[in-house]
This record gives C-alpha cells, sequence and structure tokens, in this order.
C-alpha cells in the first residue's frame, strides 16, 4: 500500500480555491497529497530540485485526510489557509520563499492575555531590541 494518496475531490477544490485567492497558482505547482498515518494534520514541503525536475512540483502539502475529515467546515478552511500562510513568491527575485509561523508562545499565555496584548508585547521587544542594536552600531561607530 502506498503512503501517499490522493485526497478527496472536495478538499482538493477547497485548496485550489485557497491557492488560486491568494494568486500562488500564477506562479507555483502546488501539490496536495494525503498521508492519513502522518500525525500532524499538515506538513508543507518545498521541493528539491531533483523533485522539481521528476514532477513539475514546487511545494507538496501533505495533509491527513481522516483527521482533517472530523473537522468542522470552519476548522477545515483555517487549517488549510494555514498550512499556505508560509508559502510565497517573490516577484522580483522570482524565487519561492517559505516562512516560518510568526506566532510561537503557549496557549495558556493566549488564553489567559488574549492575543492582542501578547502581540503587542512581541512588537515592544522587537522595538527595543532594534533600538539597543542602533545604539551598539552608532557606539561602535564613534569608537572606531
Amino acid at each position: 500500500m502506498a503512503k501517499y494518496e490522493a485526497p478527496y475531490d472536495d478538499t482538493l477544490d477547497l485548496y485550489n480555491q485557497l491557492i488560486d485567492r491568494a494568486g500562488l497558482a500564477n506562479y507555483l505547482n502546488i501539490t496536495i497529497l494525503a498521508d492519513n498515518k502522518q500525525k500532524k494534520i499538515f506538513v508543507v514541503k518545498k521541493c528539491t530540485e531533483l523533485e522539481k525536475f521528476k514532477t513539475g512540483d514546487d511545494v507538496n502539502i501533505i495533509i491527513n485526510q481522516t483527521l482533517l475529515d472530523q473537522l468542522q467546515p470552519d476548522q477545515i478552511q483555517i487549517v488549510m489557509e494555514e498550512s499556505l500562510a508560509g508559502i510565497h513568491y517573490n516577484t522580483e527575485k522570482d524565487k519561492l520563499e517559505m516562512t516560518n509561523p510568526d506566532v510561537i508562545t503557549y496557549s495558556g499565555v493566549l488564553a489567559k492575555y488574549g492575543f492582542d496584548k501578547w502581540n503587542v508585547m512581541r512588537e515592544s521587544i522587537i522595538t527595543l531590541q532594534q533600538a539597543e542594536k542602533q545604539q551598539e552600531d552608532e557606539t561602535e561607530a564613534i569608537t572606531k
């Protein structure tokens, strides 16, 4: 039995709508596969040059169709959009770019303070780090 299989038609149709809506279909070939034994609901993989040469795929998204089918329609939409959120095509560089999730924290912290308050704290830290780096750079430039 093969490890990978085609997802259900309705799953594929919804993915294709989201890929088109994001404008990714104009630049990338994204293939959706199913592996119902994988533990994660989805895995996004940038194809190697060899895979791209052999299949024409730029990105493979492997879903666990069994888990996906047990979700509510709005949850399915969220999962699919989340799986596509890190896939970008840089038209200036003519290049596929993959990004990591930008929210990494504990659910208990988000439950206690909410995303908005947590995000303000995170942005504040980034601003303080940038100011500190700028001060160090200016100090270093003066001492040279």
